[in-house]
Protein backbone atom coordinates (compact mmCIF):
# COMPACT_ATOMS: atom_id res chain seq x y z
CA UNK A 1 0.00 0.00 0.00
CA UNK A 2 1.33 3.44 -0.75
CA UNK A 3 1.52 5.83 2.47
CA UNK A 4 3.69 8.88 1.20
CA UNK A 5 4.78 10.67 -2.31
CA UNK A 6 8.22 11.88 -2.91
CA UNK A 7 8.70 14.69 -4.90
CA UNK A 8 11.66 16.40 -6.33
CA UNK A 9 11.26 20.23 -6.80
CA UNK A 10 13.17 22.02 -9.47
CA UNK A 11 12.07 20.44 -12.84
CA UNK A 12 9.55 18.09 -11.15
CA UNK A 13 7.28 20.87 -9.65
CA UNK A 14 8.53 23.59 -10.47
CA UNK A 15 9.83 24.63 -14.23
CA UNK A 16 13.81 25.71 -11.60
CA UNK A 17 15.37 23.35 -14.01
CA UNK A 18 15.74 26.07 -16.50
CA UNK A 19 15.89 28.80 -13.97
CA UNK A 20 18.70 26.98 -12.38
CA UNK A 21 20.91 26.41 -15.81
CA UNK A 22 20.33 30.39 -16.61
CA UNK A 23 22.05 31.28 -13.16
CA UNK A 24 24.88 29.24 -13.90
CA UNK A 25 25.75 30.72 -17.17
CA UNK A 26 25.08 33.74 -15.85
CA UNK A 27 27.24 32.99 -12.72
CA UNK A 28 29.98 31.42 -14.99
CA UNK A 29 30.18 34.66 -17.15
CA UNK A 30 30.47 37.06 -14.08
CA UNK A 31 33.09 35.44 -12.69
CA UNK A 32 35.18 34.67 -16.43
CA UNK A 33 34.62 31.22 -16.84
CA UNK A 34 34.27 29.88 -20.45
CA UNK A 35 33.23 26.01 -19.45
CA UNK A 36 32.39 23.96 -22.40
CA UNK A 37 30.08 21.64 -20.22
CA UNK A 38 26.19 21.13 -21.27
CA UNK A 39 25.12 22.04 -17.16
CA UNK A 40 21.59 20.34 -18.03
CA UNK A 41 23.46 17.12 -17.24
CA UNK A 42 24.21 18.36 -13.98
CA UNK A 43 21.03 19.48 -12.59
CA UNK A 44 20.01 17.94 -9.84
CA UNK A 45 23.22 17.36 -8.38
CA UNK A 46 24.25 20.05 -5.42
CA UNK A 47 25.17 23.24 -5.96
CA UNK A 48 28.89 22.80 -4.48
CA UNK A 49 29.37 19.86 -6.17
CA UNK A 50 28.10 21.44 -9.60
CA UNK A 51 30.77 24.12 -8.95
CA UNK A 52 33.40 22.06 -8.28
CA UNK A 53 32.63 19.60 -11.12
CA UNK A 54 32.79 22.89 -13.01
CA UNK A 55 35.87 24.37 -12.23
CA UNK A 56 37.46 22.15 -9.73
CA UNK A 57 37.76 23.02 -6.00
CA UNK A 58 39.83 25.70 -5.67
CA UNK A 59 37.06 28.50 -6.67
CA UNK A 60 33.92 26.32 -6.31
CA UNK A 61 32.55 28.05 -2.57
CA UNK A 62 32.82 31.53 -4.55
CA UNK A 63 30.83 30.63 -7.74
CA UNK A 64 28.41 28.42 -5.90
CA UNK A 65 27.52 31.65 -4.07
CA UNK A 66 27.38 33.96 -6.22
CA UNK A 67 25.13 31.29 -8.30
CA UNK A 68 22.44 30.94 -5.90
CA UNK A 69 22.41 34.52 -5.32
CA UNK A 70 21.65 35.05 -8.73
CA UNK A 71 19.41 32.11 -8.87
CA UNK A 72 17.65 33.46 -5.58
CA UNK A 73 16.60 37.04 -7.75
CA UNK A 74 15.61 34.76 -10.87
CA UNK A 75 12.74 32.55 -9.03
CA UNK A 76 11.44 35.80 -7.98
CA UNK A 77 10.00 36.46 -11.52
CA UNK A 78 10.92 33.48 -13.06
CA UNK A 79 9.53 30.41 -11.26
CA UNK A 80 6.17 28.74 -11.96
CA UNK A 81 4.48 25.55 -11.31
CA UNK A 82 4.53 22.46 -13.63
CA UNK A 83 1.36 21.86 -15.16
CA UNK A 84 -0.58 20.07 -13.04
CA UNK A 85 1.06 20.47 -9.80
CA UNK A 86 -2.06 21.74 -7.88
CA UNK A 87 -4.54 18.75 -8.78
CA UNK A 88 -2.25 16.36 -7.94
CA UNK A 89 -0.65 17.55 -4.77
CA UNK A 90 -5.12 18.65 -3.79
CA UNK A 91 -5.44 15.12 -4.68
CA UNK A 92 -3.15 13.37 -2.51
CA UNK A 93 -4.50 15.47 0.22
CA UNK A 94 -7.57 14.33 -0.34
CA UNK A 95 -6.65 10.67 0.40
CA UNK A 96 -4.42 11.88 3.13
CA UNK A 97 -1.27 10.93 1.59
CA UNK A 98 1.84 13.00 3.23
CA UNK A 99 3.93 14.61 0.58
CA UNK A 100 7.64 15.53 0.88
CA UNK A 101 10.06 17.36 -1.05
CA UNK A 102 13.84 16.09 -1.12
CA UNK A 103 15.94 19.13 -3.52
CA UNK A 104 19.54 19.30 -3.80
CA UNK A 105 18.91 23.18 -3.32
CA UNK A 106 19.73 25.26 -0.45
CA UNK A 107 16.66 25.76 1.41
CA UNK A 108 16.08 29.57 1.56
CA UNK A 109 15.90 28.76 -2.22
CA UNK A 110 13.73 25.68 -2.03
CA UNK A 111 11.18 27.66 0.64
CA UNK A 112 10.92 30.51 -1.96
CA UNK A 113 10.09 28.53 -4.75
CA UNK A 114 7.57 26.30 -2.69
CA UNK A 115 6.00 30.13 -2.28
CA UNK A 116 5.87 30.97 -5.68
CA UNK A 117 4.38 27.38 -6.56
CA UNK A 118 1.50 27.40 -3.69
CA UNK A 119 3.10 24.13 -2.39
CA UNK A 120 3.57 23.11 1.53
CA UNK A 121 4.62 19.82 1.91
CA UNK A 122 4.79 17.82 5.08
CA UNK A 123 8.59 17.04 4.80
CA UNK A 124 10.98 19.19 3.06
CA UNK A 125 15.00 18.00 2.86
CA UNK A 126 17.10 20.48 0.95
CA UNK A 127 21.09 20.59 0.47
CA UNK A 128 22.04 21.79 3.52
CA UNK A 129 19.74 19.14 5.70
CA UNK A 130 22.42 16.75 4.72
CA UNK A 131 25.97 16.15 3.98
CA UNK A 132 25.64 14.17 1.06
CA UNK A 133 23.46 15.49 -1.90
CA UNK A 134 21.60 13.03 -4.94
CA UNK A 135 22.41 10.74 -6.32
CA UNK A 136 23.19 9.20 -2.82
CA UNK A 137 20.37 8.28 -1.16
CA UNK A 138 20.78 10.10 2.21
CA UNK A 139 18.40 12.76 1.60
CA UNK A 140 15.88 10.25 0.46
CA UNK A 141 16.18 8.11 3.08
CA UNK A 142 15.99 11.49 5.76
CA UNK A 143 12.44 12.19 4.23
CA UNK A 144 11.56 8.41 4.81
CA UNK A 145 12.40 8.19 8.54
CA UNK A 146 10.19 11.77 8.49
CA UNK A 147 7.51 11.03 7.60
CA UNK A 148 7.39 7.45 9.46
CA UNK A 149 6.90 5.51 6.28
CA UNK A 150 8.90 2.16 4.58
CA UNK A 151 10.64 2.60 1.54
CA UNK A 152 7.94 0.34 -0.18
CA UNK A 153 5.17 2.57 1.04
CA UNK A 154 6.60 5.45 -0.56
CA UNK A 155 6.64 6.46 -4.06
CA UNK A 156 9.22 8.54 -5.50
CA UNK A 157 8.42 11.54 -8.49
CA UNK A 158 11.42 13.00 -10.21
CA UNK A 159 13.02 14.50 -13.72
CA UNK A 160 16.66 13.63 -13.30
CA UNK A 161 18.68 10.33 -13.72
CA UNK A 162 20.07 11.76 -9.95
CA UNK A 163 16.48 11.07 -8.42
CA UNK A 164 15.69 7.81 -9.92
CA UNK A 165 19.31 6.61 -8.53
CA UNK A 166 18.59 7.97 -5.04
CA UNK A 167 15.22 6.71 -4.77
CA UNK A 168 16.29 3.49 -5.53
CA UNK A 169 19.27 2.99 -3.46
CA UNK A 170 16.73 4.77 -0.19
CA UNK A 171 14.87 1.08 -1.59
CA UNK A 172 11.58 2.92 -3.23
CA UNK A 173 10.79 0.75 -5.84
CA UNK A 174 7.91 2.65 -7.46
CA UNK A 175 9.58 5.24 -9.36
CA UNK A 176 8.16 8.16 -11.79
CA UNK A 177 10.81 9.75 -14.19
CA UNK A 178 8.71 13.65 -15.71
CA UNK A 179 10.67 14.62 -18.21
CA UNK A 180 11.75 18.35 -17.75
CA UNK A 181 14.82 20.33 -19.70
CA UNK A 182 17.21 18.25 -18.50
CA UNK A 183 18.67 15.30 -20.77
CA UNK A 184 17.43 11.66 -19.89
CA UNK A 185 18.97 8.72 -20.87
CA UNK A 186 15.90 6.50 -21.14
CA UNK A 187 17.61 2.90 -21.32
CA UNK A 188 19.23 3.81 -17.91
CA UNK A 189 16.28 5.20 -16.27
CA UNK A 190 14.58 1.99 -17.27
CA UNK A 191 17.19 -0.39 -15.45
CA UNK A 192 15.56 1.09 -12.42
CA UNK A 193 12.20 -0.16 -13.49
CA UNK A 194 11.13 3.57 -13.44
CA UNK A 195 7.88 5.20 -15.60
CA UNK A 196 8.67 7.73 -17.55
CA UNK A 197 6.10 10.19 -18.42
CA UNK A 198 5.80 13.58 -20.12
CA UNK A 199 3.78 15.66 -17.55
CA UNK A 200 2.70 15.54 -13.93
CA UNK A 201 -1.19 15.23 -15.25
CA UNK A 202 -0.20 11.93 -16.94
CA UNK A 203 -0.21 10.79 -12.72
CA UNK A 204 -3.85 11.65 -12.28
CA UNK A 205 -5.18 8.41 -13.78
CA UNK A 206 -2.41 6.23 -12.12
CA UNK A 207 -2.80 7.49 -8.69
CA UNK A 208 -6.33 6.45 -8.47
CA UNK A 209 -4.91 3.35 -7.37
CA UNK A 210 -4.41 4.82 -3.93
Amino acid sequence: MRKAVIFDLDGTLANTDEVHKLAWEIALRKLGYDVKVDIRYLLGRKTIDIAKILIGESHAEKLASVKTEIYNELVKTLAKPKPCVMELINRLRDVEIPIAVVTSSMRNSAVQVLKVINVEPDVLITGDDVKLGKPNPMPVIEAIKRLNVDPNESVGVGDTIYDVMAYYSAGIREIIVVRSSVPLNVEEARKYDAKILDSLCEISDWFELF
